[in-house]
């Protein structure tokens, strides 16, 4: 007869090795703090901060965006012009190189910390298998 996982751990190994992931993922999130991208994006976030013109077009955007939370939550459908002006607005933001540096470098950033769930992910499941059509042997 093969024991039992809950005979073979004690309650106190279980909290043991709680604690132990729990280091392990402070561990982690300072390894990532001292990042290439995440130190990239908050020096692209401070300088985006600081800048008057980049903070005036981020206020006039939030502004926007609630306004038009407020008219969905009433029930209505944001009207075309809305939405170009939504549009509009997020052009006129692209447009700042400040705003478009520190977008593009959050979206890179994101994708790192992506990639470090994956990883995660498969340590717990382990690697995921290939998907694609198994009867042709192609894959995705």
């Amino acid at each position: 007869m093969v024991p039992s996982i809950n005979s073979l751990i004690s309650l106190g190994e279980v909290k043991n090795m709680s604690n132990v992931v729990l280091e392990r993922a402070l561990e982690l999130g300072k390894l990532i703090a001292q990042s290439e991208e995440y130190k990239t994006m908050r020096a692209k976030e401070a300088a985006m901060m600081a800048d008057v013109d980049a903070l005036a077009l981020i206020e006039k955007f939030q502004q926007l965006q609630q306004s038009h939370q407020m008219y969905r939550m009433q029930g209505k459908e944001l009207t075309d012009e809305q939405l170009n002006d939504a549009h509009a607005m997020e052009d006129q933001m692209m447009g700042n190189n400040l705003i478009r540096e520190f977008a593009e470098i959050q979206e890179k950033f994101q994708k790192f910390l992506n990639q470090v769930n994956d990883q995660i992910s498969e340590g717990i499941e382990g690697p995921k298998e290939p998907q694609g059509c198994s009867s042709c042997g192609t894959f995705s």
